[in-house]
């Protein structure tokens, strides 16, 4: 693993934000949808789910992490179990403390070899703090600049204190951390993650993963510095090394993979699928978590980088994680099969031709979890909009109920991808296909949608009852009045009519249209509107 520890690369510092302009913009958004020479409503955007998914992770999964040491050993110098390859200090010698400006004297002052290590171990504790770390004192106090040339110095005790609080340090927020690359920290770190001492490569993958999970352009930096390189080569002896260093290395990869538009080459992609496959492999729940990430967030891109991840093997892979009693595994999994179908229809028949369609309602019903529901049902929506083949794919996997229940039974975000998913039915569909959606009951279902506030959902709930209503008009007249007088119980004419008061004029227009066509007299008056013969005529006047 030392093979990259000598490497000659500089780092050339950080990358430049690329600006474009606001057509580029449009562009690079368009390619994010899937079908884009369809319908405009049948591309699912992504970046909302990104977002979403974020938020579901949790602590263990936050893009930087901080190394903490326990308050029992602050106060008696205890070393834990992960220092055992270098040197133990002598038992209460950390429990002199020293503050930033002692440190900084110290090492200012021709500091022997016990002195720097006393020194950098005193600001690993002092950064180890589990609140209100002093980041932003060592860094005004010059001290970045001693840890980095600690990396440096062949003293594998300094170099793991060294790696441990820059470690802490680009835990910190964005400015600290780019402090930390600006003093030229990057580069050594990487370096020092292939070091022969397993507990310094640890170490320094840590602080380099903290790095990469900043932002886009720092994990940029990190490939440019052959960070990927050095990640590869851990993971060709992940059966080697301890488990919290595989489970370092793991999170590494999803933090490498988790920022959108990458810059990084196809190439770069390549060595990333090529590490994948040990890590989803590997026994360790936590390693195999932070895998399948890596693997949802690298098909979250084009289609060629969608391929890269199909052909690497890790799609068949995480498809057999359905199969796990681990409920946890089992978000990822669908966001990574979710991501595939957004890429164009050979994708999209990929994950259909592994059988999922089959899987969705025992995974639903054995893992019982909203999560679980949202994820598959807007995977369901992504195949939704391919072709009519795989929307027939879909019906005659029997999901048209599953989408009905979803409906009635399923929470606000549940019940938007289920919109979604039927109103691709209605928009890409054949008019059988379409008719299906009537036959299950679903259009009567539809009708309660339309008391969501987002104006969005209520719209693409119109125009597919409309669609639905227009092709029961044309194939099955015969079944019209049932289907009306099904809308009518549910309360939905009078909802009909409250919309067509809408300050937004697609959903007057939508909701004006569906009445005027299938609620109305023949003179074009609402039925509801329409005089009872019972009542006495209305006086007339002759002025």
């Amino acid at each position: 693993m030392s093979s990259l520890a000598n490497s000659t690369v500089e780092a050339n510092g950080a990358a430049a934000a690329r600006g474009t302009g606001r057509d580029e913009e449009k562009e690079a958004r368009q390619k994010q949808y899937k079908n884009v020479g369809k319908h405009e409503e049948l591309r699912r955007r992504r970046n909302e789910c990104s977002v979403e998914i974020r938020k579901q992770k949790g602590q263990d999964l936050l893009m930087k992490r901080r190394n903490l040491v326990a308050d029992d050993e602050e106060d008696d110098g205890a070393e834990t179990s992960e220092t055992s390859d270098v040197d133990t200090p002598v038992k209460g010698a950390a429990s002199v403390r020293m503050s930033c400006p002692e440190i900084k004297r110290v090492l200012m002052n021709n500091p022997n070899a016990d002195q720097m290590r006393h020194c950098f171990e005193s600001l690993r504790r002092m950064l180890s703090r589990s609140e209100n770390p002093p980041i932003e004192e060592v860094i005004k106090e010059g001290l970045l600049d001693a840890c980095i040339q600690a990396l440096q110095i062949n003293d594998d005790k300094l170099r793991y204190e060294a790696c441990w609080s820059l470690t802490n340090i680009v835990s910190g927020t964005s400015e600290q951390t780019w402090a930390a690359v600006k003093a030229g920290a990057t580069q050594h770190l990487v370096n020092l993650s292939v070091h022969p001492s397993l507990n310094v490569a640890e170490q320094a993958l840590w602080a380099v993963a903290n790095i990469a999970g900043d932002s886009s352009q720092l994990r940029d930096l990190v490939i440019e510095c052959r960070g990927l390189e050095a990640m590869l080569e851990i993971a060709r002896h992940i059966d080697s090394i301890p488990l919290s260093f595989a489970r370092t290395l793991s999170w590494a990869f999803s933090n490498i993979c988790r920022h959108k538009n990458p810059s990084a080459s196809l190439e770069a992609l390549r060595l990333i699928c090529q590490a994948l496959p040990s890590l989803l492999n590997y026994s360790d729940k936590q390693v195999r978590h932070d895998a399948l990430w890596a693997v949802s967030y690298l098909t979250d891109g084009n289609d060629e980088q969608i391929s890269l991840a199909v052909s690497s093997g890790v799609i068949d892979t995480i498809f057999s994680t359905l199969q796990s009693s681990d409920t946890q595994l089992i978000a990822p999994s669908l966001r990574a099969l979710g991501n595939v179908c957004t890429g164009n229809d050979d994708l999209t028949q990929y994950v259909i031709n592994l059988g999922l369609l089959k899987e969705i309602i025992p995974l639903v019903e054995r893992v019982k979890s909203t999560v679980t529901m949202k994820e598959s049902t807007w995977l369901l929506s992504n195949i939704l909009a391919g072709t009519q083949e795989q929307i027939q794919a879909v019906i005659n996997a029997g999901l048209l109920p599953y989408l009905k229940e979803v409906l009635k039974s399923g929470d606000y975000k549940c019940q938007y991808e289920a919109i979604w998913a039927l109103a691709n039915i209605a928009t890409g569909g054949t008019s059988q296909q379409i008719l299906s959606m009537v036959h299950e009951g679903i259009v009567t279902e539809l009708s309660l949608m339309l008391s969501m506030k987002s104006t969005e959902i209520v719209c693409l709930t119109l125009e597919t009852i409309y669609t639905c209503l227009c092709n029961v008009a044309n194939l099955t007249p015969d079944v019209m009045d049932t289907l009306k007088d099904s809308i009518e119980e549910m309360g939905a004419l009078d909802k009909l009519e409250e919309l067509q008061n809408s300050d937004n004029d697609k959903i007057y227009q939508n909701a004006y249209r569906i009445i005027s066509e299938f609620f109305s007299d023949e003179d074009g008056v609402p039925a509801d509107d329409a005089g009872d013969e019972n009542q006495p005529p209305t006086q007339q006047y002759n002025f």
